[in-house]
Order: C-alpha cells, then structure tokens, then sequence
C-alpha cells in the first residue's frame, strides 16, 4: 500500500507534464527549487591569457578561484544536510518497473553520502504527503521542489526522503513553504522484491517551517 501511495505521489509530480495555463499578470511566482547541481568550475590556467587578463582587470572572480565550501551548518546537534549533495550523483534505476538497471553492481551510492547514514542531519525541502487525514500528514516525501514544479520530469530516485512520523504524530500540510526535518538519516537502497522503493528515509525527530530556524 505504502508503494501505491508513493507511486501516486510521483505520478501526481508528473502530471505537469501538459501545457500549463497562462499566469495571469499578477499572480506571485513561487516555487524556486532549493538547490541544484553546481557547474563544473573552470580552471583559470586553461583559459586564454587573454581572458585570464580581462577578469583580473574588471575583478571578476571565476569558480575555480572561489573559496572552499563553508563547513556544514549545524543546529542543537543536527548537521545540515543538503539536496546538492543528495542528489551529486547518477543512480541507474528504471522509473518504469522500479528495478535497478541490470549490471549494476553493488551500491551506487557514493561512499560520501552513504557515511550519512545514522548521522543526526537536518534536511530541508517541500512536503508531498502520501499518508494523511483529518488530523494531519502521517507520511510524505521529501523533495527539493514544491509540488507541480517538476515540468514534466518523473523525480529521480535520489531526489527525495521517505518520511513517516512516529507513533499517533501528524504534521499540518505545507505545500509552497519550505520544510526542515531533523532526524537520524538512512541512507541505503529499500526494496520491494526487486523493486528499489527509496535511497532515503527518515523518522523525524522534529518538523519545522524552515525559515522558524
């Protein structure tokens, strides 16, 4: 049942897949996605010196010659973890029948992501419910981008978080407002028979609006 319901979810994400109606003027543009795969960064020394000379004379910084990534934020203990990373890499799945793609060997997780696994993170995202009622959303997806902003592309297995809250717990419905969660990670390939169900998943400890943070 749980992977009917996600399945629903997915397809619901693709269903933008049609022409969208015209925004009237007016309306608020919302939606942005949270992050996204960084460009490759240019080497200085590969460009020519003609170039290399117009960017130290207008004070133009490339990629190349940035600082360092800034060590991961961290709150009451959580460290931040983000979809950037989660989703830095390919994984060969079938987004027909679920099955991982034949001659794969092993996971295809990168050892940087797997070393997340019982780690206590923080991850932000928007909330795409499977499991709800009256009371609240008992289970839903976690992804880098609000619902009906996929344009047509079907969600790759490493763009999510499976989240089911514990015991009787319910969280209000949020749909345009970014979310964060805070748990223990799992990180690892969850399967249905041979049907790969998620890379992600988390029971969280606390639910939040991410700008409450």
């Amino acid at each position: 049942m749980r992977r009917l319901a996600t399945t629903f979810v997915l397809l619901a994400l693709v269903s933008c897949e049609e022409e969208p109606a015209p925004v009237p003027a007016t309306a608020e543009v919302r939606g942005k996605p949270i992050a996204s795969a960084p460009s490759p960064a240019i080497d200085p020394k590969s460009l020519p010196t003609e170039v290399r000379a117009l960017t130290g004379a207008t004070g133009v910084n490339l990629a190349a010659d940035a600082p360092p990534t800034t060590t991961p934020k961290e709150i009451e203990g959580y460290r931040e973890v983000k979809f950037e990373l989660l989703t830095s890499y390919d994984y060969e799945w079938s987004q027909t029948t679920g099955i991982v793609a034949p001659g794969s060997k092993g996971s295809q997780i990168p050892p940087e992501v797997r070393a997340l696994d019982k780690q206590k993170v923080f991850v932000v995202g928007y909330m795409q419910p499977i499991d709800f009622d009256s009371a609240g959303v008992k289970t839903f997806l976690l992804t880098n981008y609000p619902g009906g902003c996929c344009f047509g592309m079907v969600p790759r297995l490493n763009e999510w978080v499976e989240v089911t809250l514990a015991g009787d717990e319910r969280v209000d419905y949020s749909y345009f407002d970014a979310i964060a969660i805070y748990g223990a990670f799992q990180v690892g390939e969850a399967k249905s028979g041979e049907v790969v169900t998620s890379l992600y998943r988390m029971t969280p400890d606390k639910v939040e609006l991410a700008d409450a943070r």
